[in-house]
């Protein structure tokens, strides 16, 4: 693997899309074995926005054939900030040569403290190439 794209993400609340600084940003990959590997811990800027993060992808030439595995990294990644549901989004697609951007849309705690330790989960499907 020699390729590599970037993922960039941007935290933001509301439907106005109000950028969010200060959320903690985790990019995490599965290994062969199962367990998760750390590739970026990041805090968003005043713009609610991190990256762009580079991580090693599959060269392009293998989403050109069938049968010879897919062309994609996936990673998961976690947002949190006090004051606000956590956020998991699983399985991101990484393609070689192409910037991902992930959209966060945190959503604020309701006053009630029963809520306190939601987390909301995104899984992403695999592209059907």
């Amino acid at each position: 693997m020699a390729a590599s794209g970037t993922l960039q993400a941007r935290a933001f609340a509301s439907s106005a899309q109000l950028p969010l600084p200060g959320v903690a940003i985790r990019i995490t990959e599965r290994t062969p074995e199962g367990s998760m590997k750390l590739l970026a811990l990041r805090i968003t800027d005043e713009s609610g926005t991190i990256g762009p993060i580079v991580i090693e992808a599959p060269e392009r030439a293998g989403s050109q054939a069938p049968g010879t595995g897919q062309p994609f990294t996936q990673v998961d990644l976690s947002a949190e900030c006090p004051g606000y549901e956590q956020i998991l989004v699983e399985d991101i697609q990484i393609f070689a040569g192409v910037r991902t951007i992930q959209e966060l849309a945190m959503i604020p705690y309701p006053q009630y403290p029963e809520y306190y330790n939601l987390t909301e989960v995104f899984p992403i499907s695999p592209q059907a190439l």
